[in-house]
């Protein structure tokens, strides 16, 4: 889903639906049924500031899915830019010479030229990142280039780290400060050269001075230093989906890693969205279910519901936390 958004606000609309499988990704997920939508599917963002983007696609039994209606609306900057496939394009606040083709190069005029009224709408859909953890990559070194990036599977681990020895301590600091905390035993998180030219190795030095490199630290340590740096690097108003971070980190990791997370989404107003079949995850969030998202499966799709939209869930957790009703099946009811 998070390449999906990517794509979809930095090129044509059909490309990035067609990148993920056509309608096998896209329509085994809910139908929104309102008369706005009908049986069509609706994709949708909404910032605080109240700015919201809206996806329609239809089904096409020859091409399979077709975006039929797409806008994006800023109301504090009375800006809307309406687009209806397969060639009704308005714009309401914006000069622009587009007169066909889709929402994208209307996006990007409004970016790139003077109006920066959208800027704080765009940004963190354009430069939403996926992480799903690879221990391949994990524990492979990395390439040393002149701007290192991580990579959704945590290649290049070593490679951004260096970076922030070098120009970016402030990273390092607030890095290190977090693995000390969860991870007593742990004292620095290093960058040395690899074996083989061109590359650099992660290492972590204990405070009994033993040090152990990327190929054998725990699985546990590794995943959990990878996704402490994905959240530290995350910008200002960026979205960021995790998919399930609980593989191989201990539980008690697990809670520290939802407080770094709901600390740097308050300190950065960035976001973070975690895909999840973990207990202990979940009780994280007991005090905040609508913070919780219930995808099921029925014979007419993926139904999505918010925990504290079902009146049946709102009064089972008041006597439960929702790692213990995930844990009994309680969720898997007809709601």
């Amino acid at each position: 889903m998070g390449r999906f958004v990517s794509n979809l606000v930095v090129g044509q609309g059909q490309d990035a639906v067609m990148q993920e499988g056509d309608s096998h990704f896209l329509f085994h997920r809910p139908y929104i049924h309102a008369p706005k939508h009908g049986e069509n599917l609706a994709l949708g963002w909404e910032t605080d500031l109240g700015s919201t983007y809206i996806l329609e696609l239809s089904r096409s039994s020859r091409v399979g899915a077709i975006p039929s209606f797409e806008e994006i609306s800023a109301s504090e900057a009375d800006l809307t830019i309406r687009f209806r496939y397969p060639n009704d394009f308005i714009v309401r606040g914006v000069q622009t010479q587009n007169s066909t083709g889709d929402l994208a190069p209307a996006l990007r005029f409004v970016v790139a030229g003077e109006d920066r009224r959208m800027l704080s709408f765009w940004q963190p859909l354009a430069h939403s990142r996926m992480v799903k953890l690879s221990l391949r990559a994990l524990r492979a070194d990395s390439e040393v280039v002149p701007e290192p990036k991580l990579t959704p599977e945590g290649a290049g681990l070593a490679a951004v780290l260096g970076l922030w020895r070098g120009s970016r301590p402030e990273k390092v600091e607030e890095l290190e400060s977090f693995l000390q905390k969860c991870l007593p035993e742990v004292r620095n998180a290093l960058v040395r050269p690899a074996p083989t030219p061109g590359h650099q190795r992660l290492w972590l030095r204990q405070r009994d001075g033993e040090e152990f490199d990327a190929e054998h630290l725990s699985d546990g340590v590794l995943c959990f230093t990878a996704l402490t740096m994905h959240a530290i690097e995350a910008g200002p108003g960026q979205i960021i989906f995790i998919e399930e971070p609980e593989h191989s980190i201990h539980p008690r990791r697990l809670r520290e890693l939802v407080d770094l997370l709901k600390e740097l989404t308050l300190a950065k107003k960035c976001q973070f969205v975690i895909a999840t079949h973990s207990p202990v995850l979940l009780n994280a969030f007991r005090d905040e279910p609508e913070a919780i998202v219930l995808f099921r499966r029925s014979e007419t799709g993926t139904r999505v519901n918010r925990l504290q939209d079902i009146p049946l869930l709102r009064e089972a957790l008041t006597s439960a936390p929702p790692g213990e009703l995930l844990e009994s099946g309680f969720f898997n009811q007809d709601f």
